[in-house]
């Protein structure tokens, strides 16, 4: 016991110094279900592994430190254009103004594609995150447009069979048009799925046929990528915590599950 408290104590340690040096800092995850919390059929995303679930159906540490507002909007089966009109944008621009208003630095992740791509070309995608970009900006807060999550989805060679591409390259374009930060989760988390191969990917899967969605462990691995990459994106600015065991696997192509 007394060996194990002496483990984590550089990581309380780190905790504390965190949370004291930084600004206060809120996240608003926006986007599909890939990014949604996993609590129902066709769902089940990065955003418990990022923010931390607490729900019964599904319990996942957080990444961030403790105290740290992390508020998950995206919704089951949106695009750019429904999550519009459907009125969850309005919800995720309320929330993003509350914090705002609250003195904290407030990031606003965006990601989509899995739905776009169904029913629009990429640029169609591409109008509606500019204009996302712009009302976050507006409403106080800092845009990070996410690549979408790769779908695990295999070919015979064991690379992965990408309709994603386009649309996650129409991100990156905007990203730059934009000048936005860009985490490209969509391009690390092809190449991670490659190393491990498609016996430890579809580990991941919320159920054996779903290549979209992610179960428990799934999140957990998804939510500490992309920590990584927003940890990458903005080095020594946020109450990220480490997970270096974690981190390690991800960078070295070894499955953690």
């Amino acid at each position: 016991m007394l060996a194990c408290l002496i483990a984590w104590l550089p990581l309380l340690g780190y905790i504390a110094l965190v949370q004291s040096q930084l600004q206060p800092t809120s996240f608003v995850l926006v986007g599909d279900s890939t990014t949604a919390n996993g609590t129902t059929t066709d769902s089940g995303g990065w955003g418990d592994g990022f923010c931390g679930g607490f729900t019964t159906a599904e319990l996942v540490n957080s990444s961030l430190a403790p105290n740290t507002p992390c508020i998950n909007t995206a919704k089951n089966g949106a695009t750019t254009g429904s999550f519009v009109a459907d009125g969850f944008w309005n919800i995720s621009l309320a929330t993003m103004k509350t914090e705002v208003a609250k003195g904290r630095r407030t990031l606003v992740t965006v990601q989509f594609g899995h739905n776009d791509m169904k029913i629009a070309p990429p640029e169609s995608m591409g109008a509606n995150l500019t204009i996302m970009v712009q009302q976050i900006r507006a409403a106080g807060a800092e845009p990070v447009l996410v690549t979408s999550l790769t779908r695990r989805n295999f070919n015979a060679d064991g690379t992965i069979d990408d309709a994603l591409g386009p649309w996650a390259n129409e991100t990156i374009l905007i990203a730059q048009q934009q000048n936005t930060h860009l985490l490209d989760l969509h391009a690390a988390s092809i190449t991670y799925v490659e190393e491990i191969g498609p016996d430890a990917a579809h580990r991941l899967n919320r159920d054996p046929t779903d290549n979209t969605h992610l179960n428990i462990n799934g999140t957990i691995v998804f939510g500490r990528m992309l920590a990584d990459l927003m940890n990458a994106s903005f080095p020594n600015q946020l109450p990220i915590i480490p997970d270096p065991p974690l981190s390690f696997n991800i960078t070295h192509g070894i499955p953690s599950f």
